[in-house]
């Protein structure tokens, strides 16, 4: 009974929390807040909606421990169309101005590597 109202109340990492609220501006493509919160593009119709994701990493720079990291997570991540799928990713966050900002993702947005993009005609 202890054990189940400790983690109730476990607050999430700082680097969770910024991914929470960087992924709710991508679901709803809110480009203002989007503006503050990333360097990199997220567009819903394009890279598809991360409805949920669990981190698996983070890596903190080696200069400037505090300055940058990378963050890998497995999201489920919905296409524009409806499908579900499993994807890692991994974020580059980096502090600037005081605050933390995402400044790449990899790999890149599905609409970037799915058949349907490509000029290659599929097999």
């Amino acid at each position: 009974m202890l054990g189940a109202l400790s983690s109730a109340c476990v607050w999430p990492s700082p680097e969770r929390q910024f991914l929470i609220d960087f992924f709710q501006a991508c679901r709803v493509y809110d480009t203002t807040v989007l503006a503050r919160l990333a360097t990199v593009p997220c567009n819903p119709r394009a890279d598809g909606i991360v409805q949920s994701f669990d981190i698996v990493r983070v890596e903190r720079a080696t200069e400037g421990a505090e300055a940058a990291r990378r963050v890998t997570i497995r999201a489920r991540v919905r296409s524009w169309e409806g499908a579900l799928s499993e994807r890692t990713m991994t974020l580059g966050l980096e502090r600037r101005d005081g605050q933390w900002m995402v400044t790449s993702l990899t790999p890149p947005p599905a609409s970037q590597t799915s058949p349907a993009a490509s000029s290659a005609p599929p097999r």
